[in-house]
């Protein structure tokens, strides 16, 4: 028999702690992601960003199959302003990154871009 702590806590229940422990909770999660919404990709899709994957294919399929900034086969990683949360395009992991680094500043990216002129860029 399980301890009590191996059950995390709740406090909507009388108890404290949850129904179930922790690794059948994530079994049954996954499971119900899986039969709701198809996939656990589908799902963090639909939550983060307010989209599917039928509609994140679409948008791949708009942007010519390509990163929409290098234009780079097979993008993956939803595009997203982080104040408004709008989904703007599909991005290859690496402009997914350059992106989040600048933190979405078009003036840090017109500095990087003078940088890149002034200095050559190969």
């Amino acid at each position: 028999m399980k301890s009590p702590e191996d059950f995390p806590r709740n406090r909507a229940t009388k108890s404290g702690r949850a129904t179930y422990c922790r690794p059948c909770h994530n079994r049954i999660m996954r499971a119900n992601r899986q039969t709701h919404y198809g996939s656990d990709r589908n799902f963090q899709l639909v939550r983060r960003y307010g989209v599917d994957a039928v509609q994140v294919e679409w948008m791949i399929l708009q942007q010519g199959g390509v990163c929409a900034l290098c234009r780079e086969a097979n993008p993956r990683h939803v595009d997203h302003d982080h104040r408004s949360g709008k989904v703007r395009g599909i991005l290859c992991f690496n402009c997914n990154k350059g992106l989040g680094k600048v933190e979405d500043g078009p003036d840090v990216l017109r500095r990087a871009m003078d940088y890149l002129l002034a200095h050559g860029s190969g």
